[in-house]
């Protein structure tokens, strides 16, 4: 018999400016199944950044609803680059 592990996640770390708490979201990879169909389903229609918006406030809380729409693309973008660098993206299972 195979045991699968659920707890060896890989996280994208990084800090807002002027911000010393270190924000930790999961690679996709490692992102629990309902987030990433989300925001898969989402993908091709005008809720895109929204799902994504609400899978950062997951992960870092109320502070996402101050954050301009510019800084939140790029935690984005670096979050998709870091999980394909890890060997996942959004489109992969």
């Amino acid at each position: 018999m195979r045991t699968f592990g659920k707890s060896l996640t890989e996280y994208f770390e990084f800090q807002l400016e002027d911000d010393e708490k270190v924000y930790r979201i999961p690679l996709a990879a490692a992102m629990p199944f309902s987030l990433l169909d989300r925001m898969s389903k989402a993908a091709d229609t005008e809720d895109r950044f929204t799902a994504q918006v609400d899978m950062l406030r997951k992960y870092m809380g109320d502070v996402v609803d101050d954050l301009p729409v510019g800084v939140l693309s790029e935690i984005l973008k670096a979050w998709g680059e870091e999980s394909t660098r890890a060997g996942a993206s959004m489109g992969e299972s």
